[in-house]
């Protein structure tokens, strides 16, 4: 049941991405978050579930518009709300509730992040295994999940490959048969939406692989001066760079990711060719759910570090990957 509201509590948070700013259904997801995130905790979700609903949910909330307004943006909406001529009423009732939580935008985000912080740390002290054994089963919870989804995007590879093979023998066969351009057959299946549909797939496979290679520790690093460190320094140095970098990055990419993506669905963005594919904004939305995924695989690797740098030193090859040796993927000498 606690596994179950964490994955309630990433449902709601999807739905907080997704909509447009003004909604007031923002404000029903929000409480779904807390009272289904506290009740995973109180029934002990699984720890990879809790951590992920923990950042996503936290994720969502920091980029919700109503909860972090600006007095710019409400000028904005404001504007967009008088250029209306059907339901500018509604908007208007709607924008009246947000204007005053404008000057609480702040203590809100403040007091959003101190809830997943509190939760999160309860949930270590109160695990049956011990804190450290919890973390580590997180951390794993985590990396099985970006595993799982890179495997499945390898099979992107396929449709890929039979698309460029029956490009180029299409291309071949119109030097035999120009007549070939006129079928119905060439006019759904044209060169331009192939080769874009060959790039869409390539992107879409390499973002949400992105994740896997990093709990696989499988991209490239600067072993020159990585081989000079000492274990414990890597380990430090990953932790602060997962956690004052690749977290935060990914947050800015998936939160913007996710508005251009949408303003491709409600402009109806298609390919600038007129023979290219339309619906521009499934591969738009390819771009914020793959950093999802690096962003659970920067928190499996922090929790990993952290266990190597304060945990047990019976825990430490299990958890040293990141501060191991050159050799990517091993874990480390206890």
């Amino acid at each position: 049941m606690g596994t179950l509201l964490s994955i309630i509590t990433l449902m709601a948070s999807a739905v907080i991405v997704v909509l447009d700013p003004t909604p007031m259904l923002v404000f029903y997801a929000l409480g779904v978050i807390i009272v289904s995130h506290i009740g995973a905790w109180l029934l002990k979700s699984g720890p990879g579930w809790f951590m992920a609903a923990s950042l996503l949910g936290w994720s969502s909330i920091m980029f919700s518009t109503p909860l972090a307004l600006t007095t710019t943006q409400l000028n904005q909406l404001a504007r967009l709300v008088r250029r209306q001529r059907d339901g500018w009423e509604e908007a208007q009732v709607t924008l009246d509730f947000f204007e005053p939580l404008v000057p609480y935008a702040k203590p809100l985000l403040i007091a959003a992040t101190v809830f997943f912080l509190v939760l999160a740390v309860l949930a270590l002290r109160g695990a049956a295994v011990g804190a450290f054994r919890y973390m580590m089963d997180a951390s794993r919870g985590l990396a099985a999940a970006c595993t799982t989804v890179g495997k499945a995007a390898a099979f992107l590879f396929l449709p890929m490959m039979l698309i460029i093979l029956y490009d180029v023998i299409q291309r071949k066969y119109l030097g035999w048969s120009p007549d070939f351009t006129n079928t119905d057959w060439y006019k759904t299946f044209t060169s331009t939406r192939l080769q874009e549909m060959e790039w869409h797939l390539h992107a879409t496979l390499f973002l949400l692989a992105l994740g896997y290679g990093y709990v696989h520790d499988a991209h490239v690093r600067i072993e020159l001066v990585r081989d000079t460190l000492r274990p414990r320094t890597r380990a430090w140095i990953e932790l602060f760079g997962a956690l004052l970098f690749m977290v935060p990055y990914c947050y800015v990419v998936i939160e913007y990711g996710s508005e251009n993506a949408l303003r491709a669905y409600n402009i109806g963005e298609g390919s600038d060719a007129l023979t290219g594919l339309p619906y521009r904004f499934i591969i738009k939305g390819m771009l914020p759910l793959g950093f999802v995924f690096v962003a659970l695989a920067g928190l499996s690797a922090a929790l990993k570090c952290v266990v190597y740098l304060f945990g047990p030193a019976s825990m430490r090859a299990e958890s040293g990957q990141y501060a191991g040796d050159t050799q990517h993927g091993q874990a480390a000498e206890a």
